[in-house]
């Protein structure tokens, strides 16, 4: 029977999938005969996949059985695996989907919904109900408890104080920075607490070897799955809490465009929401301002250098952002991510709401400190070998090219990472092999802030039909 074809979905690359797999063409519900599904599920394997089985037969052959995937907060599009399987009339398939590293890695803590389609020699199929999965780490037994859309999962010696204590944390960064951005939380956020950072360890992407040395993670975000993911040793996890949580906050105000959004803001805003904040940012700001250290505004779509670069960093974005809110009032804040969500581009958001774009916003941050505003760079003339003319008008003048600035990569604030190093500020810690922003790194005891981010960058995927 000819199956009735009703339109293309553009299927995105959701966790990792080759582009073999990106899109296809989907069915019209048809009649699914007497297709019967026996049996069906869905199973973490920690930390290496997700297992997806279905058993089912027919009175005709079946021949194709796929699994069909997204994320629930609904961030990026729909995706499958076809599942392995020996055609007969009766089957038991089976996909994994990859979990562990690179663009496979999901966090633990991630809802999946998913359903199995079972094709049959016919061209009949059929679709089963639409469940939930959510990725945990096996390797303990967890306990929540919830307050509105927050869940906090947690084990072991930690017990349900500490675990209403991030609870809390989350809610007062969530009080605090929702009129801010001018948005509510749409999609469910479970927080996954580690007691032990050996714990924690299996569950967060590879690292380098020379950055695993130099860097203990405290806190990942990951804004597109609605996870974050903590190391509690103590009370001090809420200030991690908090500063992660405001990275998913920031997501969602800048909605698409939150892969834009540059580190210097993202940062900021997210020491803004902390409702733990250190005073040793006031310390390395002002180091940087006697070291002259201060990095232009528009060089920090990422923060990159050495540990103490960083935490000058983020003492300059946490100013800024004070500096935005104080003078412009909180409301301009949710305007600069409106625009931005329309034109991606931080300068045209900027002169939009306030009427300067990242040079002006610099000079006027560096005035209000007693600073000397940055010098406008002089605009470059390019040289040419001398034209002689063939008439008897003037050559025409060579035009100044502008001066050329490095441009970062977009920062892609999935994951951020609120980590610590090792052994201390001074460390000379490489930069993140991934080149992702930088995210709390907090120093030694006499010297507390934050540091890198890790990057698990998604690819776009390609299109194709799916059955003839």
């Amino acid at each position: 029977m000819m199956k009735i074809l009703v339109g293309i979905f553009f299927v995105l690359l959701l966790l990792g999938l080759s582009p073999s797999a990106a899109t296809f063409v989907a069915p019209a519900l048809a009649d699914d005969g007497d297709i019967e599904v026996l049996e069906s599920s869905a199973e973490s394997r920690f930390p290496d996949s997700i297992n997806f089985y279905v058993k089912a037969r027919s009175t005709s052959l079946i021949d194709d059985v796929r699994v069909h995937f997204r994320l629930a907060s609904g961030a990026k599009g729909r995706a499958y695996r076809i599942a392995e399987f020996e055609p007969g009339e009766e089957v038991s398939a089976e996909a994994e989907l990859l979990t562990r590293t690179g663009t496979n890695y999901i966090p633990p803590g991630t809802i999946i919904e998913y359903y199995f389609e079972i094709w049959d020699k016919e061209g009949r199929v059929h679709r089963t109900p639409k469940e939930e999965l959510m990725y945990t780490d096996h390797r303990f037994e967890w306990r929540s408890i919830s307050s509105g859309a927050v869940t906090v999962h947690f084990y072991g010696d930690l017990d349900e104080r500490r675990a209403q204590s991030v609870l809390v944390a989350a809610e007062k960064a969530t009080e605090r920075m929702l009129p801010l951005l001018g948005i509510e939380i749409t999609e469910p956020v479970q927080i996954v607490v580690y007691t032990r950072y050996s714990d924690m360890s299996s569950a967060i992407p590879f690292r380098s070897h020379a950055h695993s040395a130099n860097l203990i993670t405290e806190g990942m975000a990951f804004s597109n799955e609605m996870v974050l993911l903590v190391h509690s040793p103590g009370m001090s996890a809420d200030g991690t809490v908090a500063h992660e949580f405001v990275h998913l906050l920031v997501a969602q105000a800048a909605g698409k465009a939150h892969e834009e959004v540059p580190a210097w803001l993202n940062e900021g805003l997210a020491e803004y929401g902390n409702i733990d904040p250190n005073a040793g940012y006031d310390r390395f700001l002002q180091k940087g301002i006697s070291t002259g250290r201060l990095n232009p505004l528009w060089y920090q779509n990422r923060f990159v250098g050495k540990p103490e670069d960083i935490l000058i960093a983020y003492g300059q974005a946490y100013s800024v952002v004070q500096h935005l809110v104080t003078i412009y009032g909180a409301a301009s804040i949710a305007d600069l991510f409106k625009e931005f969500q329309e034109t991606r581009d931080i300068d045209d958001a900027l002169e939009a709401v306030y009427g300067f774009d990242q040079r002006g916003l610099d000079a006027e941050w560096r005035e209000s400190l007693g600073l000397e505003p940055l010098d406008e760079p002089e605009p470059e003339v390019e040289e040419k070998p001398e034209v002689q003319p063939t008439s008897t008008a003037p050559p025409t003048p060579v035009s100044p090219t502008s001066t050329i600035v490095p441009t970062d990569v977009p920062p892609t604030p999935v994951p951020v990472a609120r980590s610590l190093p090792t052994t201390g500020p001074d460390t000379g810690a490489e930069d993140s092999p991934t080149g992702s922003s930088g995210c709390n790194a907090r120093g030694s005891a006499a010297t507390p802030a934050w540091l890198l981010a890790l990057l698990v960058p998604l690819a776009a995927m390609t299109c194709r039909k799916r059955r003839g």
